[in-house]
């Protein structure tokens, strides 16, 4: 997949960086005033979740909106199994002191696709504070303003919340040839996309140690 980055120069000229999957971003040159861009891909737990989010907002932006509602849950799901697959092998390793075989990840992924968004969720937050995700995202100062922001968002069960207005919505789409996404259901998709992250990051940060 193409993922492009704009840059501003300091001249004031905007143009377009390019690559593919994960590959490094080349180095470009300014044809206004010569001067040499370098990108650095951000410190993420998947930089490939973090392009999907941004090629989610160039789709949003250019009216492709069931396809941008496609990427932006991809790129939570990305984010997710990354998170999920790292803190399932920490746990075996506290349990065995040896490292997780070829054969145990492949279960473990198996048991991610399987299981939706919730339970992955719990896991991971559980893993990380040793709370669930409605409980992190209840009490940690950085989640509260995140959810505060988000439309309709309820404060019985914020998984259930991104549940019924993301993952629901992208199903509709992938299972049922749903694909005329309109641009306020887009836009509220990529938000969710956003905030889903930004509270997986909170929790990784997070320095609870639970196994």
């Amino acid at each position: 997949m193409k993922f492009t980055h704009e840059f501003l120069c300091s001249c004031g000229r905007t143009f377009q960086v390019s690559t593919y999957g994960d590959d490094p971003w080349p180095d470009a040159v300014c044809t206004q005033c010569g001067s040499m861009v370098s990108l650095i891909n951000s410190l993420s737990v998947s930089v490939t979740a973090e392009r999907l989010l941004n090629r989610s907002k160039v789709e949003l932006d250019g009216g492709d909106y069931s396809l941008s509602i496609l990427i932006g849950t991809i790129a939570v799901e990305s984010f997710l199994a990354r998170l999920f697959l790292k803190l399932k092998g920490m746990e075996s390793y506290a349990t065995t002191l040896t490292l997780p075989t070829p054969a145990q990840e492949e279960a473990w992924k198996d048991d991610f696709r399987k299981s939706g968004f919730i339970k992955p969720a719990d896991f991971v937050s559980k893993a990380r504070t040793g709370m669930t995700f409605d409980d992190f995202a209840g009490s940690n100062p950085a989640a509260i303003k995140i959810m505060a922001v988000l439309p309709g968002a309820p404060h019985f069960s914020a998984k259930k919340y991104f549940q019924m207005e993301l993952f629901n919505r992208r199903n509709e789409i992938a299972h049922w040839g749903y694909v005329n996404s309109k641009q306020e259901e887009a836009q509220l998709c990529h938000t969710l996309a956003v905030a889903i992250l930004a509270i997986l990051q909170e929790m990784d940060r997070s320095t609870v140690n639970v196994f």
